[in-house]
């Protein structure tokens, strides 16, 4: 909840200084590593899936990570939300989600008990990827940006991490991101490849999810 904060904060999340890991550190495997793929690559794509499974490996093995499901998507998918931050803001969470509540509406509280909570609440930066299903790409960036802030060990994104908690859903529409892998996969090195899906994106609404998103 530090105002200074705010300005430019993705920009600071996103870009962590890599150190190698302590003596004794868990082993985080890259998601290259975890799922056999060359994330990243040309005509290489991960599926939600195999997405999820990968957050649900960080969420086992880095305390940076807690995983929550948010609950079914409209064919059935677990839909996903990976909370990073220190560790000790994680072991905090129901205190610092308190304090955004207070300081979300802050009548009857005094000038005094004000600037107390906001120098004890941290900022909640929520990011979403993938609400378009072909807009594959925020997806495989997730692993890697997670990966990132779960392994670094310098001072600097420590500090970071110490100040900020990310709300990271790797995929909005993982029904659609699923489609669109498997279409894909189906037609990869043939004179079909890339092209597009011969049917809607989403059960009901199609692609349009800027507009029907409440109703998805």
């Amino acid at each position: 909840m530090r105002r200074s904060l705010l300005p430019g904060i993705l920009a600071v999340l996103a870009l962590p200084c890599l150190a190698p890991s302590p003596a004794g550190a868990v082993d985080i495997p890259t998601p290259a590593e975890f799922l056999k793929l060359d994330i990243g690559a040309d005509r290489v794509l991960a599926d939600y899936r195999q997405i999820r499974s990968y957050f649900a490996e960080l969420d086992r093995l880095s305390p940076r990570v807690k995983v929550l499901e948010l609950g079914k998507t409209t064919l059935g998918e677990p839909m996903i939300m990976a909370i990073l931050s220190s560790e000790k803001n994680i072991a905090d969470l129901p205190r610092l989600k308190e304090i955004a509540r207070k300081l979300s509406d802050p009548r009857g509280l005094t000038d005094a008990e004000i600037e107390a909570l906001t120098g004890e609440g941290r900022v909640f930066l929520l990011v979403t990827c993938n609400i378009h299903s072909n807009e594959i790409g925020s997806t495989q960036m997730a692993m890697e940006w997670a990966h990132a802030l779960a392994t670094a060990q310098d001072a600097e994104t420590q500090r970071r991490l110490s100040e900020v908690v990310l709300f990271l859903v790797p995929s909005l529409n993982p029904d659609g991101q699923i489609m669109e892998t498997e279409w894909y996969r189906k037609y990869l090195g043939t004179k079909f490849e890339g092209g597009r899906m011969p049917w809607l994106y989403h059960a009901y609404t199609g692609h349009d999810d800027n507009r029907d998103w409440f109703t998805c």
